[in-house]
């Protein structure tokens, strides 16, 4: 049976409602030392300790999706911080089709869902030049893909955070590359505070559309966006019933994805990875922090009793690599369990493939989607209840088709059927792969962010009044109460989330910082004073010189 059971469930919700409480009084005093120095007119300093609350509300759930308090500590900063004579009003595009397009993400890698859809997006989009800003981009390349695709579209890419600056300058200066494109794209990280102090000012912002990648999460940018691009349904019922976007605001744009073509058979492909043709290769693929194990039981625990039932069957795990300990279930199952890290050449075990199986405990989107259209039958867990829907995997053009079990009894007979049923196992597959390239390619994709667009450029932002008393409201009902054991890894310290944020602070307050540090624990990194920008260049040259 399910190792997540009721009397499980149970617990979790009650350790939930204490956690919450917990960390939604922790989270209330970092917005409140955000707000006090954005008051004394320290922006910097409040600007990071408005990342540091929205990153703890992000890591810890503090009951809050969104944060009008914190929302409004922002647009302070960027109505009082930055000057700018620009009048957004004057710019006559506005009212046309736009033709420049700007992106706006946090940091960008060659693995992960999140990355893909930017430049999917831009390849796709061919009518327009698309330029991308990357806030905060982390010590390591800009990925090929993504260059190539903004260079082929007559546009450029520009990393805030390796030119001499803080976060407020880092605003200012997005603010400035902005006033040329037609329309934003925020692909921003949940607690990246720099878009929402660079766009504070309506009028002198183009209009805003949000892409919720992260709709489980708490995240900030709801104050400033004209739209907000749910990539599925449960996460665009949970923008209106928690974030408060209103039905002209909240829509609906699915993810993209590349047509996908086959190179190999599904024999050549199992020939190329060592596999008789006769297994039945059941694959899953998604980031390690997604296959964490919950109660004891491991993703790979879950498989041992079908693998045992079925010795042609071979499970491979791409993505944990050696974060978790599968040696029992590997050895139960005479090795044919194969675990890999996270790689990007993934396409010859998706050919290989016969059926797919969802990540958990969290799910991976795209992931199921990449697989589904690799005409694959997709198999997902959700042992909760409907009132925790944004915990499941759900997309347009994947719904009807995705196999959705709620304990471990039907996801034995489920596997078992499709392992038995050749016939049902291709038939599944193959109107996965129809109903997915309908609405996450080409056309119509295209059709849906036409309207996206349009919809932006005509619809007003919400209205945040800045002085007046603006107080969040902790929830302690399902989905959060589930959050804290569901997706959080660990009980993170605020102390460890500063020290994080600590290069973004000005100098005196890292110093100030940096001697508790060492007063603490007797010993401080020295590399912790040196801010940001300056960090990044010394570790990049220094990475390149070992390279």
């Amino acid at each position: 049976m399910e190792k997540i059971a009721n009397n499980t469930l149970s617990l979790w919700r009650e350790e939930g409602c204490h956690i919450i409480q917990k960390n939604f009084n922790v989270f209330r005093s970092l917005v409140k030392q955000a707000k006090d120095l954005a008051q004394q007119g320290k922006y910097d300093a409040a600007a990071a300790y408005a990342d540091v609350a929205a990153l703890y509300a992000t890591l810890q759930h503090s009951g809050l999706f969104v944060s009008l308090e914190l929302e409004q500590v922002l647009l302070k900063i960027g109505t009082e911080a930055i000057q700018s004579s620009f009048d957004r009003t004057k710019n006559t595009s506005l009212q046309k089709t736009p033709k420049n397009v700007l992106h706006v993400a946090t940091s960008v890698k060659g693995i992960g869902g999140h990355s893909r859809m930017i430049w999917r997006w831009i390849q796709q989009d061919t009518q327009r030049s698309h330029s991308v800003v990357l806030t905060r981009q982390e010590p390591l390349k800009v990925p090929r893909m993504l260059t190539d695709v903004v260079t082929n579209s007559h546009g450029s890419v520009c990393v805030l955070n390796n030119t001499i600056g803080s976060l407020v300058s880092w605003a200012k200066r997005l603010r400035e590359i902005a006033a040329s494109a037609d329309v934003v794209v925020l692909h921003t990280l949940c607690d990246d505070v720099i878009p929402s102090i660079a766009f504070a000012n309506e009028e002198q912002s183009p209009p805003i559309v949000f892409v919720n990648h992260a709709d489980q999460y708490f995240w900030l940018g709801a104050s400033i966006s004209n739209v907000v691009a749910n990539l599925r349904k449960s996460g665009m019922t949970l923008s209106k019933e928690r974030r408060g976007v209103e039905a002209e605001r909240n829509l609906l744009l699915p993810i993209i994805l590349n047509p996908t073509h086959r190179t190999l058979s599904r024999t050549e492909a199992k020939r190329q990875l060592g596999l008789d043709e006769s297994n039945i290769l059941i694959l899953s693929i998604a980031r390690s922090v997604k296959y964490r194990t919950i109660n004891e039981s491991s993703f790979a625990d879950v498989h041992i009793p079908v693998l045992k039932q079925y010795d042609r069957a071979i499970l491979i795990v791409i993505g944990p690599g050696n974060s978790e300990d599968w040696s029992s279930a590997i050895e139960q199952t005479q090795g044919r369990i194969r675990v890999f890290q996270e790689r990007e050449d993934t396409a010859v075990f998706l050919q290989a493939a016969d059926i797919y199986v969802d990540s958990f405990p969290m799910p991976s989107t795209t992931s199921l989607l990449e697989a589904g259209s690799y005409d694959l039958p997709l198999v997902s867990r959700f042992p909760y209840s409907d009132a925790s829907d944004i915990l499941s995997a759900d997309a347009p053009g994947m719904d009807d088709n995705l196999i959705r079990v709620r304990n471990l009894e039907q996801y034995t007979e489920v596997l078992s059927r499709l392992i038995e049923d050749e016939k049902f196992r291709l038939s599944l597959g193959e109107a996965t792969k129809k109903c997915i390239a309908q609405m996450h390619t080409g056309d119509g994709w295209q059709h849906l962010l036409e309207d996206i667009y349009t919809r932006a450029a005509n619809t007003p932002r919400p209205k945040l009044n800045l002085t007046a008393a603006v107080m969040d409201t902790m929830f302690l009902s399902e989905p959060d109460v589930l959050l804290p054991r569901v997706f959080s890894q660990k009980d993170i310290g605020v102390g460890e989330l500063i020290q994080s944020r600590l290069r973004l602070m000005p100098f005196t307050q890292r110093l100030h910082i940096w001697s508790e540090l060492i007063k603490k624990h007797g010993f401080g990194q020295v590399s912790l004073l040196l801010p940001e920008w300056f960090y990044l260049r010394y570790y990049s040259r220094l990475r390149e010189m070992r390279l």
